[in-house]
């Protein structure tokens, strides 16, 4: 498992698009923007639908489960609060539940839990919620939850 993330080194602030999301996390739910005229979903929010330019938006709740659409290990922490997590991986999740009028799925980004050798495109996995030092920001985490045919690793 990578090492823990120091939220008390990063200061996350909602504001006017994403307040709604931080409350939705904290209960325990992963939302995405939905475009109330279309039906566009996307993450993260902001503030106008790039569809069809609409402002007249709201949430989708997803169940919070998906397949693990793409990866990258990361070796080198940016940030001060990454130092003790690396190596970690960030994944690009399809989401199981949440489909575009064409039919595609929508796919979120995200800090997985398990290590790289855990770690496959095509497995299934699942949102967990990580409390930070702020009683108030819950931080969604994906985790592997299960396992899967055809999967693929990257390779060095």
């Amino acid at each position: 498992m990578p090492g823990p993330i120091d939220y008390t080194k990063i200061t996350i602030v909602p504001d006017f698009d994403t307040a709604e999301w931080w409350m939705g996390t904290k209960q325990g739910k992963y939302l995405v923007r939905q475009c109330q005229d279309c039906g566009h979903k996307w993450f993260p929010p902001f503030p106008a639908c790039n569809t069809c330019n609409s402002m007249d938006l709201g949430w989708f709740e997803t169940a919070g489960r998906g397949v693990l659409h793409s990866y990258i290990v990361v070796t080198q922490p940016i940030l001060g609060a990454f130092v003790d997590a690396v190596p970690y991986v960030v994944g690009l999740i399809e989401l199981d539940d949440c489909h575009e009028a064409d039919g595609s799925l929508v796919r979120v980004g995200g800090v997985l839990l398990d290590d790289e050798d855990a770690i496959a495109i095509g497995l299934p996995v699942e949102v967990e919620f990580e409390q930070t030092n702020e009683a108030d920001i819950v931080v969604p985490r994906w985790k592997i939850c299960g396992s899967a045919d055809n999967t693929w690793k990257f390779d060095e």
